[in-house]
């Protein structure tokens, strides 16, 4: 349980101040659970069944004047500007109390052997009612666990709520899983990918060049000779029209690639261009 059952804090004072109006075994009953309504937050508003209720009303610690001048117990509570009413009802053997929550039309039950529960009208709670710890524990869970998740959760959001220094100091110390930094990787480049050996032998037109594929249209200086639109023409210069050739297109030439590279200078013909010793005659 995350309540303390032999916690009866506030109530002998309770009940001095009331002692002299119980008259009946379930008097002292009522006195019991109002006593631990209080102490999880509740305030009384007055008595009757309405489930109407004026937000600017607060509620008292006490009980309202006539708690006890009628067959059956009204009693009206408010928590969190939320409207519950406690109802009490005497049958031959037994004492009936029903709690509703007017929002949700919520309710919970629990019922008690009067004259087995309640020992005595007057004297301390261990005389007045000997099995208290089983009572509250009763309270607790069979008349406002249904209803609320836990009275303890009420008390500590109340505390928290009216000590926000406190949350935060307690949100700070709040020790989680361990944080381990989150590694920086390098960024990606395709040319040191262990994945990409190779490919550009595949490829000859991937980025930085093909392998053992030739591509014909690669870049060289001055220009690729069979590379329309490259400085060495279309194909073979001077021979086919402008666009002929589409671009990016591999063109056979069907002419002499170097048609257009500049001859050799001229200068005093070798040996083998002129006639050898002794056959001036042929030439004649």
């Amino acid at each position: 349980m995350s309540f303390d059952l032999n916690n009866t804090f506030g109530f002998e004072l309770l009940n001095k101040i009331y002692d002299s109006q119980v008259t009946k075994k379930e008097d002292v009953l009522i006195l019991f659970v109002h006593w631990y309504f209080i102490k999880n937050g509740f305030r009384c508003i007055g008595l009757g069944d309405s489930k109407t209720h004026d937000p600017a009303e607060k509620g008292s610690e006490l009980l309202p004047e006539g708690w006890n001048q009628q067959p059956n117990y009204t009693l009206r509570y408010v928590l969190n500007d939320k409207l519950y009413i406690l109802l009490g009802t005497k049958s031959e053997a037994d004492f009936l109390l029903n709690l509703l929550r007017v929002e949700g039309h919520e309710a919970s039950s629990i019922q008690f052997p009067i004259e087995a529960t309640v020992m005595d009208l007057h004297g301390p709670l261990q005389t007045l009612i000997p099995t208290y710890q089983t009572v509250l524990g009763s309270v607790e869970k069979d008349l406002l666990s249904p209803i609320h998740s836990s009275t303890a959760e009420i008390s500590t959001q109340t505390s928290q709520s009216a000590n926000p220094d406190r949350q935060r100091l307690a949100d700070i110390l709040t020790v989680g899983p361990p944080q381990r930094p989150v590694p920086t990787l390098p960024p990606w480049n395709p040319d040191n990918d262990l994945r990409g050996i190779g490919r550009s032998d595949l490829d000859p037109l991937a980025p930085g060049g093909g392998g053992m594929l030739f591509d014909p249209f690669g870049p060289r200086p001055g220009g690729h000779p069979l590379r329309p639109g490259g400085t060495g023409g279309l194909g073979v210069p001077g021979r086919l029209p402008s666009g002929s050739v589409p671009p990016g297109a591999r063109f056979d030439p069907f002419g002499p690639p170097d048609i257009l590279r500049p001859r050799p200078p001229s200068g005093r013909p070798d040996n083998d261009h002129l006639p050898p010793p002794g056959y001036d005659d042929m030439f004649m």
